[in-house]
């Protein structure tokens, strides 16, 4: 049976919250993975860690 927040188990490392959380439902796990990772890489662009040209550029590499 699923939970409903994987990642608020006590007691998991951060890539296993991730991981859980990502992967719990099949049916939403692409939806999952791309809500998270454009978070992550607006968050990235924000700190200044990548440019939005960057992101462009991976994207680029991802659809090829």
């Amino acid at each position: 049976m699923p939970t409903q927040n994987p990642h608020r188990n006590v007691g998991l490392c951060t890539s296993s919250k991730v991981y859980d959380t990502l992967t719990e439902l099949k049916n939403l796990e692409g939806h999952r993975n791309a809500k998270f990772l454009s978070l992550l890489a607006e968050n990235l662009v924000r700190k200044g860690l990548l440019n939005e040209q960057e992101v462009v550029h991976m994207l680029d590499l991802v659809v090829d």
